[in-house]
């Protein structure tokens, strides 16, 4: 398994990030096999672990304790895949990081319990260790991601999406996981407010660039290392992301024929991936995101300077170049 420390050459992370999966494997030891078996495979199957990564870096910048951090941590990380699980059923994806989905293993029904499972685990590891107003953000935290999920179902098949819906729908299922994460690893270091602020603002920025690369990925890139079909499946499931709407914009007429009339074939959506990769609109998109990788950098800045903010950087300046 490759952590986001194993990218950027942080031993000392990779070292905390393994804390953090003790919590997930201690919590989970006692349920019943299947549980525990799905729940390990879905972890060992994982991606680089980058939020909970943010709780310990944010955890660090101020007093830290690894058992409050560590099960915060956790925590984001069992919420993280809990989303991914229900995700997955919703958009009717048979992959995940190219190994099975959950649901095309246990079926729906199951799949949707053991999403909910882990999302109560979240607040059983969190409530073990961190203070009680965590909880709320948590919940909170929850909800966005939901409100994101509602948005982006609602808007499918609109094929002229406005960006600032756009954005409005990345914030609540991303950014706002990665702006959790920082804001509870800072809060339970004891940070003050305002520090506490500057992590939220780095974790949103960071999150919009991170879903922008994300959506770049479904057009251009690598299907063994984005883990699923780079095949326009976004755009297949009516899903418009910001380059199709920068294509969109200077469309002359082709994209809106190819759009108008739900569900789209195969040949539909060839079509289209090879009329947005030639509009320049992958660049456009590249552009804003490093926008918001540059505004997060400017954040990181105010952070008194040391190993938090180093490696904060570091994270950062990988966004515009990954491949995963």
């Amino acid at each position: 398994m490759t952590y986001i420390s194993d990218s950027i050459g942080d031993s000392q992370l990779s070292e905390d990030l393994r804390s953090v999966r003790a919590v997930i494997n201690g919590y989970i030891q006692n349920t019943p096999e299947m549980i525990r078996s799905a729940v390990e495979r879905l972890l060992a199957d994982g991606g680089k672990m980058l939020r909970p990564a943010m709780v310990v870096l944010a955890g660090r910048y101020g007093d830290f304790d690894g058992n409050r951090i560590y099960s915060l941590a956790a925590a984001v990380e069992m919420l993280h895949n809990a989303t991914l699980v229900h995700d997955d059923i919703i958009d009717e994806a048979e992959t995940r990081r190219g190994k099975p989905a959950m649901h095309t293993i246990h079926g729906s029904k199951l799949a949707i319990l053991l999403g909910d499972y882990m999302f109560s685990g979240c607040f059983v590891m969190a409530s073990r260790n961190s203070r009680i107003d965590q909880y709320d953000k948590l919940a909170k935290a929850v909800a966005r991601v939901c409100e994101g999920e509602i948005l982006q179902d609602t808007e499918k098949f609109i094929f002229n999406p406005s960006i600032r819906k756009y954005k409005r729908r990345i914030a609540s299922k991303t950014a706002v996981l990665f702006s959790l994460s920082l804001y509870l690893g800072a809060k339970e270091a004891g940070c003050s407010e305002d520090i506490c602020n500057i992590f939220v603002r780095i974790g949103y920025n960071i999150g919009m660039a991170f879903q922008i690369i994300d959506d770049i990925l479904d057009f251009n890139g690598r299907t063994d290392k984005v883990g699923k079909p780079v095949t326009g499946h976004d755009m297949q499931e009516g899903i418009f992301t910001l380059p199709a709407i920068f294509a969109m914009q200077s469309d002359n007429g082709e994209l809106a024929k190819l759009f108008n009339e739900p569900p789209y074939s195969p040949e539909s959506i060839a079509q289209a991936l090879t009329l947005i990769n030639k509009s320049g609109a992958i660049e456009k998109a590249k552009a804003v995101a490093e926008l918001y990788s540059q505004r997060a950098r400017r954040e990181i800045a105010r952070l008194e300077p040391g190993y938090t903010s180093q490696q904060l950087e570091k994270i950062t300046g990988q966004l515009l170049s990954r491949n995963f």
